[in-house]
């Protein structure tokens, strides 16, 4: 969906391919009092539903690791941790991953929490109808049982080196109380909810049950605000806690404020994506798109739509150009050059005079000035960008999910992604980008690296498919932004992940 963890989603991630690999134990339960003030989390975007499966806006992975427990969890250095699952290990082919539970949790109806329970979602996950972005994640499972209550066992149809990764992202539900989720949710997490408006305001409280660590706010309610400038006022007098997806424009007013924290994350991997009908021209032709890539000036607009917050993708690749698994030789660099880019778009039939279309969602202001600064380049090239901005409905329907035909039609939106290439570049599989960018060269690459478990033959299967993506240009990646929180300083404990997923479940006043 646009605007996954991806955006699904989906950050940040050095994860182990150890064929054998344990997980350190979780904490067990703590007695912590709680802060009896509640905390109050503010985006421009609302939670309309709490399927913690079926994603629709970024702003609810902040809610899901709050309310919902998974098997394992990434750490702030993109480590794969142990969350319910206290180890696992995998058969010497990685077709069978066997993962040990902690005993005797619950979830927040008292209820019993166990390996049946992590069966159960995991089937429903698993099932074909179920919308979810975790699908391509979760595509070699066979089957999933449990030998007992405290083991589960993953049969895998094809090798996966990296499920531990993979399946960060399920979140352990009470299936028989699906039906309910979102007037009664029943969670495993460490906090429960107490009221929810949908697309308004959602009240969590502590979870009495939760198997770990307790919760240490008393109460934390997300809010959607009004728009950026009411929510900076509103953090500055405190009646913000936290201002998830702080707009860049107000990073350095709060840069200069003591009572002001800004959260960033350790590595970034969450990548400004343009998306491209390459199905439909003008983009069906490599030569346009590696046009418009040479015609974006990725320094100008890191500098000018993003205030400097990230780092500009030289060769318009997923992975940041930091990252340990980046093909650092053999890749074309798309530096900025508009007599090339003239060039290749006559070569594609994009002559002088032709016009095309810049779509955003309104909610963005940087997608609407790196349209400015896309329309200024092109224009000197003869060629005419119409900028239109959308409401989120709009801006989405037109593109998504993918199959949709937009031709002429430059996308703003960006992927919010875990840093390791198993669950960034698999965005660009066949039958998942919106870009409709299918190569099957690609999809196998990429799927032999997943099932590869010797890390210097994998990393060359990770290149070669890289190589793929950089030539083809399925997508225009000017750069990977560094997505920041505005948090009051007297709550301590946030962090963000690398694709922008805000971590409250250890915050505390």
């Amino acid at each position: 969906m646009p605007v996954r963890n991806k955006r699904l989603a989906l950050g940040v991630m050095a994860i182990s391919l150890a064929v054998a690999l344990a997980g350190c134990a979780p904490s067990t339960q703590t007695t912590s009092a709680t802060s009896n003030q509640p905390v109050v989390v503010g985006s421009s975007s609302g939670i309309p539903q709490l399927n913690p499966a079926i994603r629709t806006f970024s702003f609810e992975d902040t809610l899901f690791p709050l309310l919902w427990t998974g098997l394992t969890k990434y750490d702030q250095s993109g480590a794969v941790k142990a969350d319910f699952a206290t180890s696992w290990t995998s058969n010497p082919a990685a077709t069978e991953w066997t993962f040990k539970l902690k005993p005797g949790a619950k979830f927040s109806d008292g209820s019993a929490l166990d390996a049946q329970a992590v069966v159960d979602t995991f089937n429903y996950y698993l099932k074909p109808d179920t919308a979810t972005q975790e699908a391509n994640k979760l595509s070699t499972i066979k089957s999933v049982t449990a030998p007992d209550a405290t083991t589960v066992v993953f049969q895998l149809k094809a090798a996966n080196a990296v499920l531990p990764g993979a399946i960060t992202g399920v979140r352990i539900m009470k299936m028989a109380a699906l039906s309910t989720i979102n007037k009664d949710p029943v969670t495993s997490g460490p906090y429960k909810v107490s009221a929810f408006t949908p697309d308004n305001t959602v009240t969590l409280v502590p979870n009495k049950d939760y198997w770990g660590p307790a919760a240490q706010l008393s109460e934390i309610d997300f809010t959607k605000t009004a728009d950026s400038t009411a929510a900076s006022t509103s953090l500055r007098s405190g009646d913000i806690t936290v201002l998830v997806n702080l707009a860049h424009s107000d990073i350095s007013t709060f840069s200069s404020d003591p009572s002001i924290s800004l959260v960033k994350p350790k590595s970034l991997s969450q990548a400004v994506t343009w998306e491209l009908d390459v199905s439909s021209p003008p983009f069906n032709n490599v030569k346009a798109r590696q046009a418009l890539a040479y015609a974006t000036d990725r320094k100008a607009i890191l500098n000018t739509a993003y205030y400097g917050q990230g780092a500009v993708s030289t060769t318009n690749t997923m992975l940041a150009d930091d990252n340990p698994m980046h093909d650092k030789t053999g890749l074309i660099k798309y530096n900025f050059d508009l007599a090339k880019a003239k060039s290749l778009f006559a070569e594609a039939g994009v002559t002088s005079g032709a016009t095309l279309t810049w779509w955003s969602g309104s909610a963005f202001p940087e997608w609407q000035a790196a349209g400015q600064i896309m329309q200024a380049n092109l224009k000197k090239i003869g060629i005419n960008l119409v900028i239109q901005a959308n409401d989120t409905t709009t801006w989405s329907d037109k593109f998504y999910p993918a199959g949709k035909k937009y031709p002429g039609l430059i996308i703003s939106n960006y992927q919010s992604v875990p840093s390791n290439p198993a669950f960034s570049m698999n965005f660009l599989l066949g039958g998942r980008c919106e870009c409709n960018w299918n190569n099957s060269q690609y999809d196998s690459d990429f799927n032999k690296a997943v099932a590869t478990i010797d890390p210097k033959a994998q990393l060359a299967l990770w290149n070669a498919a890289e190589k793929l993506e950089n030539s083809e240009v399925p997508l225009i990646i000017p750069v990977q932004s560094a997505p920041v929180a505005a948090v009051q300083s007297r709550l301590k404990g946030a962090w963000i992940e690398g694709g922008g997923q805000l971590h409250l479940e250890s915050a505390h006043l």
